[in-house]
């Protein structure tokens, strides 16, 4: 476990991390320091108490868009208008990377026509990489996280739980910046009827895009 003092001049947000153990934590801006090493500040809290506490370090890993790989690249190069929603769910990269899924294209259309949004709105940005793809020096989390910042989203609709859990670590629902909206995974939608994927869906039809 690691010593509560090393966590006193941490963010709120991270002192529960520091007293759970953890020394690092891996967030969209880069890697925070929260104790370099846990049981020795533990240790030398009982003879220095005000050289025990670590300094958050920030490691700048923002991911330019030059540096993008497919299918990210290809997907933001068909950007015309700025996006004010980014949808995902976990075979995403798979569909975009042509070995899309008729009957996942032909469920996202007519999500896309239920919900009713202008052209452009939505932007189509996957959380993982294709099946069997070598990922590079990059994490997939990263570079779904790098497009949010890059486009200013605020609305994430993330079908799955999988993908859902994975963008409220990388966007925490505390802060309020970016907002990640969980529906059933694909797979659960594609057998309902009509009225049945409506009712489903229907937490996001109102939704305040401003």
């Amino acid at each position: 476990m690691g010593s509560f003092a090393a966590s006193l001049d941490l963010a709120e947000s991270l002192r529960p991390w520091a007293l759970a153990g953890l020394s690092h934590l891996y967030l969209p801006e880069g890697v925070e320091i929260v104790a370099a090493d846990p049981v020795a500040e533990a240790h030398s809290t009982i003879n220095t108490p005000p050289q025990t506490t670590t300094a958050v370090e920030m490691v700048d890993e923002t991911i330019s868009p030059s540096a993008w790989p497919a299918p990210w690249s290809t997907l933001a190069s068909r950007v015309r208008t700025p996006p004010r929603v980014i949808i995902t769910y976990s075979s995403l990269a798979d569909d975009v990377a042509g070995a899309a899924d008729p009957a996942r294209r032909k469920l996202f259309q007519s999500i896309l026509s239920f919900l009713g949004w202008p052209a452009g709105t939505t932007l189509f940005w996957p959380i993982s990489f294709p099946t069997g793809v070598d990922p590079g020096p990059h994490f997939a989390s990263d570079l779904f996280a790098a497009g949010v910042r890059h486009f200013e989203i605020r609305h994430l609709l993330c079908f799955g739980s999988g993908p859902a859990d994975r963008a409220r670590t990388l966007f925490p629902q505390e802060d309020k910046i970016v907002l990640v909206h969980a529906a059933p995974a694909p797979e659960a939608l594609t057998p309902l009827l009509p009225h049945e994927l409506h009712q489903a869906l229907a937490h996001l039809k109102g939704l305040a895009l401003s």
